[in-house]
């Protein structure tokens, strides 16, 4: 099985946590990232399969986040994840091309059925 390469931008890192233990622990490779400067850095330089970033970061919005993350790599798969009511934002994301939103919390079981439907491989 090939492994799954995942960003993770969350300013929370039990979200990181989260997505290491669930995915890690089977060997794909977790990278999560609080700073969302250096995470967009870091998709100028590495190939993602896809990306889980969070609607409300400290300091810059998720939406405007994913509009860079569009330009830098377009064909990145962004999933947007929230705990919060931001019903606009996820309507905004979604014109903006991400691939689908999760609400925070999620289950594993939701990780999964979006990876498997978005990059047609089960985990």
């Amino acid at each position: 099985m090939d492994k799954l390469k995942v960003l993770v931008i969350d300013d929370k890192k039990i979200i990181g946590n989260l997505f290491e233990f669930t995915l890690g622990y089977k060997g794909h490779f977790i990278k999560w990232m609080d700073n969302t400067n250096a995470a967009l850095d870091l998709i100028r330089h590495e190939t993602f399969d896809i990306a889980f970033l969070d609607i409300v970061m400290p300091g810059r919005d998720g939406i405007t986040i994913l509009e860079e993350i569009k330009s830098i790599a377009p064909t990145l798969p962004v999933v947007m994840m929230s705990g919060y009511s931001v019903e606009e934002k996820r309507d905004r994301s979604k014109e903006l091309g991400a691939v689908s939103c999760l609400k925070k919390p999620f289950e594993f079981e939701d990780v999964r059925k979006i990876i498997k439907s978005t990059l047609s491989r089960d985990i």
